[in-house]
C-alpha cells in the first residue's frame, strides 16, 4: 500500500512542478513593480531562511504497526534558505522479532538522527513546493539482545579485513546450545536522498524522501573468544547484516513561513 501512496505523491509532484514552471515563466514575462524593489531587500530575502517545516514520518510508524515488530516514530525538521535546504531528523524505535519454532529472539531499542543539506530544484514560490536532492550524515545508538542456536557474527577472516582474499573463518564461541547475548552499539552511515514537498492545505504539506544508505560503520561489542556479535536490526538503517540499504519516508508537515510573501517573491525572481 505504501508503494501506491509514493506513486501518487510523485505524480502530484510532477503536476505541481510543471504548473509551477509555467506560472513562473508567465510572471517573468510580465512587468511587475516587484522587479523594481531595492537590491538590498532582494539580497536579504535570499540569504535569510524563508520557511520552517516540522513533521512526522507516517511510513515509519505504519510499518512497525503493520509488521507487528514494535513501536517506532520519527520527526523531521527542515529550514529552507530559498533553494538551499537544511534538514534534521530524529527517531526512536523498539524492534522485536520472534523466530518461531527455532526459539530465536532479537530485541533492539534505540535512537537515531540524520542531518544534512539539500538543494531545491524548483523556483521558490508562495506555496514553497520543493523537489530536492541532497546528502545526509546519520548515527544510531541502541541496545540489542540476541538469543538463538547460533548468534550472528562477523564471518570475515583477518585476511579479508586486510584486503587479502581468504576463506571466511568458522564461528567460534557463543554458538552451542541456546546462547544469548546483550550489548549496545553505535552505528553511523551516509545517505544520498531525493524527494519533494507539496502544499496540501493552508499550512500543511506532504513530503516524500527516498534515501540510499551507504558507508556504514559499526562500533561493535565483543562476546567470547574474540567473537563479535552483530545486531540484527539497526534503528534508522535497517538489517545489520547489510552495509548499504534503501529507505523511504512519507511525511505530513507543518509549514511555518519565516518571511513575508513579498520577500519570497523577490527572492524567486532573483533566482
Amino acid at each position: 500500500m505504501l508503494n501506491y501512496f509514493i506513486k501518487i505523491f510523485f505524480a502530484v509532484l510532477l503536476v505541481v512542478t510543471v504548473s509551477s514552471h509555467a506560472t513562473t515563466s508567465t510572471e517573468q514575462s510580465l512587468p511587475s513593480p516587484l522587479q523594481e524593489a531595492p537590491q538590498a531587500e532582494a539580497k536579504r530575502a535570499t540569504i535569510w531562511p524563508t520557511t520552517l517545516y516540522l513533521g512526522i514520518d507516517l511510513a515509519k510508524t505504519g510499518y512497525g504497526w503493520h509488521q507487528k515488530t514494535g513501536n517506532a516514530w520519527e520527526i523531521s525538521s527542515s529550514i529552507d534558505f530559498s533553494r538551499l535546504l537544511w534538514d534534521m531528523d530524529y527517531g526512536q524505535g523498539s524492534i522485536h522479532r520472534d523466530g518461531g519454532n527455532d526459539g530465536s529472539i532479537t530485541d533492539t531499542t534505540g535512537r537515531y538522527f540524520r542531518v544534512g543539506l539539500g538543494w531545491n530544484l524548483l523556483t521558490p514560490t508562495d506555496d514553497h513546493n520543493q523537489f530536492f536532492a541532497g546528502i545526509r550524515y546519520a548515527r544510531s545508538w541502541f541496545n540489542f539482545a540476541l538469543k538463538g542456536r547460533v548468534l550472528p557474527c562477523d564471518h570475515r577472516s583477518y585476511n579479508d579485513k586486510q584486503g587479502i582474499i581468504g576463506k571466511p573463518t568458522t564461528c567460534i564461541g557463543c554458538t552451542s546450545g541456546w546462547d544469548s547475548w546483550k550489548g549496545d552499539s553505535v552505528v553511523d552511515w551516509w545517505e544520498i536522498v531525493a524527494g519533494g514537498k507539496v502544499r496540501l492545505v493552508h499550512i500543511l504539506s506532504i513530503g516524500c524522501t527516498v534515501r540510499y544508505k551507504f558507508h556504514k560503520k559499526t562500533i561493535k561489542k565483543r562476546c567470547t573468544n574474540n567473537q563479535i556479535a552483530e545486531p540484527f536490526d539497526i534503528p534508522g538503517f535497517g538489517f545489520g547484516e547489510y552495509d548499504h540499504a534503501f529507505g523511504c519516508s512519507l511525511y505530513v508537515l507543518l509549514r511555518i513561513p519565516l518571511q513575508s510573501k513579498h520577500k519570497v517573491a523577490i527572492s524567486s525572481r532573483k533566482n
